[in-house]
């Protein structure tokens, strides 16, 4: 995920930052504003002292407001502050530090202002709100800006290094700082072994999201193809049986039939790599070699790699030469698939819409008794593509074919359109699937 989309959404670990944040800025302006009234009332006032409270505390009301309206400025709000706490801190250093190598009078211990708590208030926001490949630069930055000039007059001025507030400075901002910045450094490197831990724990879940996911495709996909091809055999065999209306050799070689079909629908899912052959400790759902093909009930294999109405053409070709008992009565055929406007369709979605023809026109030559007319149809309304399967046969009883229905509302659901299917007024069946065209 990118920053941007991070920043947009605040995690619970971001929310405490801002609230912290917030509180930080409060207290700023608060020293700012007492900081002026100090530096008003003090005799001889330097102006650098009379202005720098006052404009840190202006960039902090502006800033606290900002972060106010719009918590996902975090990040942005964060840099520009540290980056005004180094530019606030470093240029008051520099003067003063100036001010004591020009003037012979003027002592840096005494003129210098308590520049030590800020910089260690500094330093903790940068550990705080900078990510981890910034801190060591920023540090050093803000360091080299405050310390370094102070530490370089002392040096060159023994007498004020052994004053009591020059041991005091040293030591702030020699070895004490230094410890800072290692503790720094530690933070970062702990920071980053943390988060690529939460990113390969991150990384683990989506996969296994991603397994679950293609499992349940391929169970979806394999039970589709036993119904559209041994089941509706199955079924046709067991209202002939019942009916008495099949003999001993038309029956066992029915059942010869059937067994191919059933060991072909077998086979092709296991070409298709529908199997799991990963060690128990890293299972691995393979994904479909043959992802391009389709299989359909009858044996046929067609490529979805073209245009979604050349399909459904091939599909109702195919489904309608297949050897079911109201196929045989369809007087009257009428078709046309309508080429989609803006064809965004996956290889997944056009083998879902193929098989779910498939089905629908299936049952119309298994169910559809007394059949003359059939009409298929795929055509644009409006922002919608819908795909008809109508006919004039004994219509749709309920109950009948539920669990193809429900194969049907799922698919629906998941092309985020709709599904019908009932009984026309004069007689016979409309099926129809629609799906909005731009989703």
């Amino acid at each position: 995920m990118s920053e941007n989309s991070m920043s947009a959404f605040l995690d619970p670990h971001n929310a405490l930052k801002r609230k912290a944040l917030l509180a930080i800025l409060s207290l700023i302006i608060l020293g700012s504003i007492i900081g002026s009234i100090v530096e008003r009332l003090r005799p001889n006032p330097f102006p650098i002292n009379l202005i720098m409270p006052p404009l840190l505390g202006i960039t902090s009301l502006l800033l606290f407001m900002r972060l106010s309206r719009k918590p996902e400025s975090l990040q942005q709000v964060s840099r520009i502050l540290i980056l005004g706490g180094i530019c606030l801190i470093g240029y008051p250093t520099i003067f003063f530090t100036i001010k004591a190598f020009s003037s012979p009078t003027a002592t840096l211990v005494a003129i210098l202002p308590p520049v030590t708590s800020c910089l260690f208030l500094l330093t903790m926001g940068i550990l705080i709100f900078l990510r981890p490949q910034q801190l060591l630069g920023t540090a050093a930055i803000a360091w080299f800006a405050t310390a370094a000039p102070i530490l370089t007059y002392l040096f060159l001025h023994p007498a004020e290094l052994n004053t009591p507030r020059g041991l005091d400075l040293v030591i702030s901002l020699g070895p004490a700082t230094g410890v800072q910045i290692a503790f720094t450094l530690f933070y970062a490197r702990l920071q980053s072994i943390v988060d690529r831990l939460y990113t390969e724990r991150l990384q683990y879940y989506s996969k296994v999201i991603e397994r679950q996911s293609i499992r349940q495709q391929a169970m979806e996909q394999a039970f589709t193809q036993i119904h559209n091809g041994p089941l509706q055999t199955l079924a046709l065999l067991l209202r002939d049986v019942q009916q008495e209306q099949v003999t001993s050799p038309q029956l066992l070689q029915r059942l010869g039939e059937l067994n191919a079909e059933i060991r072909l629908v077998g086979r092709s899912l296991t070409e298709e790599g529908y199997v799991e052959n990963k060690p128990a400790m890293e299972l691995e759902f393979l994904e479909p070699t043959n992802e391009h093909i389709l299989r359909l009930g009858e044996g046929t294999c067609i490529e979805l790699d073209r245009p979604l109405h050349n399909l459904l053409h091939e599909v109702y070709a195919l489904t309608l030469k297949r050897n079911l008992p109201y196929f045989s009565t369809i007087q009257v055929k009428v078709r046309n698939f309508a080429p989609l406007i803006h064809p965004y369709l996956t290889l997944e979605m056009k083998r879902d819409l193929c098989l779910w023809l498939e089905e629908a026109l299936c049952n119309v030559g298994k169910h559809a008794q007394g059949v003359t007319r059939i009409v298929v149809t795929g055509q644009q309304r409006k922002e919608d593509y819908v795909l008809t399967v109508k006919d004039n046969g004994s219509g749709f009883k309920l109950g009948q074919e539920q669990q193809g229905t429900n194969q049907c509302n799922l698919l629906a659901q998941r092309l985020g359109g709709q599904f019908r299917r009932e009984s026309l007024p004069k007689g016979g069946t409309i099926c129809e699937l629609s799906w909005p065209i731009r989703r």
